[in-house]
């Protein structure tokens, strides 16, 4: 009875050992990515025309960062739109609200908005508790021969009790991108190179 007993005990102390540090995969999740201008504020119609181009200058462009845990390499945080194109009309949303849009005899203002990092990262092993968020741009404007460019960035970190769902990552990655946004094109500098 004993030796029953003590190898049922053995057996557990295995298994639980071979859970603990196997640990569980994550899947990729996709968010979807806001493309509405996070702006507050109409302006009156300037009739000038803008040309936006946004660069997605990161290595891998196909995703925003991963989820970590015991495989990262396969828990990735895909998006949709991707980056390129959400923040390409996220910046036309923008300026429109800002009063372009039209024809004009003016040359249209050039708005270029590189993407040098976007690195969502949860910590690695078996048990996810920490994520953090690192956004770097950098904003270039050409008015009338003028040229304006200035990096905007923003960190953030989380603690967390498991590896965060994709609701949590959608609502945070949105939220981030919105208060960056918010800072970058409400500055006085960024507004005066636009000639609004």
């Amino acid at each position: 009875m004993q030796n029953k007993l003590k190898k049922t005990l053995i057996t557990l102390a295995i298994s639980s050992t071979m859970v603990l540090t196997s640990g569980c995969a994550l899947s990729p999740q996709l968010i979807n990515l806001q493309t509405e201008s996070s702006l507050n504020s109409a302006a009156a119609s300037l009739g000038r025309t803008a040309l936006v181009r946004v660069r997605d200058l990161r290595e891998n462009t196909d995703r925003l960062g991963t989820r970590g845990g015991a495989r990262p390499e396969q828990a990735l945080l895909l998006s949709k739109p991707n980056l390129k194109d959400a923040l390409t009309a996220k910046m036309q949303n923008t300026l429109q609200q800002l009063g372009f849009g039209g024809v004009s005899p003016l040359q249209p203002v050039k708005v270029d908005l590189a993407v040098e990092t976007f690195n969502y990262q949860c910590n690695e092993g078996n048990w996810v508790n920490q994520c953090d968020l690192l956004i770097k741009v950098n904003l270039t404007i050409i008015n009338e021969g003028a040229t304006f460019s200035q990096p905007f960035n923003i960190k953030q970190q989380r603690s967390v009790v498991t590896a965060p769902r994709a609701g949590f990552n959608e609502e945070w990655v949105n939220s981030a991108l919105n208060e960056l946004w918010s800072h970058m094109m409400t500055r006085p500098q960024v507004i005066s190179a636009l000639g609004v």
